[in-house]
């Protein structure tokens, strides 16, 4: 099963707004009066006293406080980096181990193999999905006298190399070519 971290957040930003509305329409219901007097206190008295006879409450609530905000910025953190991968699972069987390759060399060595097979100004690649299934996006910039057809077939072999390299059938592949003009 795949992890779906967008479904998560649609959830969890779901429950949150729920609870926020829930929160607001008890509030509008105690201003029209349909919960008590508007004028009463929002906390009774005996409720309001418990924290000045128990010391270790608003400790309690600080580290509560504390947990939900590191949560929060752990959870924003985590946006930026949702689909970002950083290792590649090259043994597919974990009873056999573990090789790894790291990401970015994989992508640094697929941009200096296009660099020599196409002969752009640059090329960009990255790496992103699960370990064990991998999908590539690749920007190559041509020069504007550049035949697209040829670095087309220089990319398609870059792209085989890297595969048969990682030892995979499979490597889902986006590229976008841009042309650049040079003036002269």
């Amino acid at each position: 099963m795949k992890h779906r971290p967008a479904a998560a957040n649609r959830v969890g930003l779901a429950l949150v707004g729920l609870l926020l509305a829930l929160a607001g329409a008890v509030t509008l219901a105690r201003a029209l009066g349909l919960l008590g007097p508007p004028h009463a206190p929002l906390i009774p008295a005996e409720v309001s006293g418990f924290p000045a006879g128990h010391p270790w409450f608003w400790p309690a609530v600080i580290a509560g406080s504390l947990v939900v905000a590191l949560l929060a910025l752990y959870w924003l953190l985590v946006q930026g980096r949702l689909d970002t991968l950083r290792t590649l699972d090259l043994e597919p069987d974990p009873s056999h181990g573990a090789t790894r390759v790291s990401a970015g060399a994989a992508a640094g060595a697929l941009e200096d193999d296009l660099a020599e097979s196409v002969h752009g100004e640059r090329a960009r690649a990255s790496l992103a999905g699960a370990p064990s299934d991998p999908r590539l996006a690749l920007l190559v910039v041509l020069p504007d006298q550049a035949d697209p057809a040829v670095a087309r077939q220089g990319i398609n072999g870059a792209v085989t190399r890297l595969r048969r390299t990682l030892e995979s059938d499979r490597l889902p592949a986006v590229v976008r070519m841009h042309a650049v003009h040079r003036r002269t």
